[in-house]
């Protein structure tokens, strides 16, 4: 769980990133759950971006998100964009978390 000031700090991080992943009309699937865990061990901290004509609501995308990935954290939601984080479990982490 994520404290505030952690939370804060990487939304700070977060500001120049581009979303790395699309969910569309299909919701989120099983595909896009293994295939985010893969690049959350190189990027640690993504934006997914939740298409308009989703049937899916941002809340209920970050809930299977995190359902699906272990060890991910949801940090924000603005508009119909994610933030989402988890450190990386191969190499030391690139965003250093405040205590």
């Amino acid at each position: 769980m994520l404290t505030p000031k952690q939370r804060q700090f990487l939304k700070a991080q977060a500001h120049p990133l581009k979303p790395v992943m699309h969910v569309g009309k299909g919701g989120v699937t099983p595909a896009q759950s293994a295939e985010l865990d893969v690049m959350l061990d190189s990027l640690e901290l993504v934006k997914v971006k939740i298409n308009p004509n989703s049937f899916e609501d941002e809340d209920t995308a970050a809930a299977a998100l995190c359902a699906a990935v272990a060890g991910l954290e949801h940090v924000w939601t603005i508009g119909h964009t994610l933030l989402l984080f988890r450190p990386s479990r191969t190499r030391p982490t690139g965003y250093p978390l405040p205590g």
